[in-house]
């Protein structure tokens, strides 16, 4: 019961830390955006077309926005960096919603969302809530799905 006790209290000391860390991330004013269209970058076409979002201190990133528009909504993928390993995904899912039996593209519905907290991203050790339930997008197996978005930022923000 006791050591239970103490990776509870163990992952909340950590869940702590990254929620500070986002916080000022998202409060640094300092940190340049840079935005690349995501077809290019990737020569896939979508839907609906995609971007990317980068912010950064100097050569580092801080954060990253990945959105894919597809025809019934659109993917929203964000993660948070710390010394370059990402420490908070936030990835949703929002579909269009309906009117009249045919899709309205004026109104996009939230249905799933997943946070993951990153304690130990070598070790794959995270905390994930989910919210919703996915419609038609898929969900990853393990953190390092996510790289190829990391080097995709690496990359654009290099050239």
């Amino acid at each position: 019961m006791t050591l239970i006790g103490l990776v509870t209290f163990g992952q909340e000391n950590k869940l702590d830390r990254i929620v500070n860390e986002v916080n000022l991330i998202e409060s640094d004013s300092t940190l340049v955006e840079s935005e690349f269209d995501w077809v290019e970058l990737t020569g896939i076409v979508t839907d609906g077309g995609g971007i990317l979002k980068v912010w950064r201190k100097k050569s580092q990133i801080c954060k990253i926005v990945e959105e894919i528009g597809l025809s019934y909504g659109r993917i929203r993928t964000t993660i948070y960096l710390e010394s370059e390993l990402p420490i908070k995904i936030i990835e949703t899912e929002e579909n269009f919603g309906h009117n009249n039996g045919e899709l309205n593209y004026n109104k996009l519905n939230e249905v799933f969302k997943a946070t993951i907290y990153i304690f130990d991203w070598e070790n794959d050790e995270s905390k994930i809530e989910r919210i919703g339930k996915r419609v038609l997008s898929e969900g990853n197996c393990s953190t390092f799905d996510y790289e190829p978005i990391i080097e995709r930022a690496k990359k654009a923000t290099s050239e």
